[in-house]
């Protein structure tokens, strides 16, 4: 048989920080997702033409996963951690 999955995506923020009126306020950028049901990872890839996903390749998807702390309903990049809770933008 073929493996099919309706994927169920997570998303993985970077944290950065972003000048709002003269105060640094922390801000969640959307860069990768990861499908909680079969592990595939996707990079989000501007261009011209838009914005798309594209599946990263083995060596990359294992150090990814290996960097990413599971906030509940998202993933956040270990070497940035936020000082807040939620995922929400």
């Amino acid at each position: 048989m073929f493996k099919f999955c309706w994927h169920k995506w997570k998303y993985v923020y970077r944290v950065t920080t972003n000048n709002f009126l003269g105060e640094n306020c922390p801000r969640l950028v959307k860069e990768f997702r990861i499908c909680v049901k079969c592990g595939k990872v996707q990079g989000l890839c501007a261009s011209l033409s838009g914005c798309w996903w594209g599946t990263l390749p083995d060596c990359e998807t294992k150090v990814l996963l290996s960097k990413v702390v599971d906030r509940g309903d998202c993933f956040v990049l270990e070497e940035s951690r936020p000082p807040f809770g939620g995922c929400g933008l």
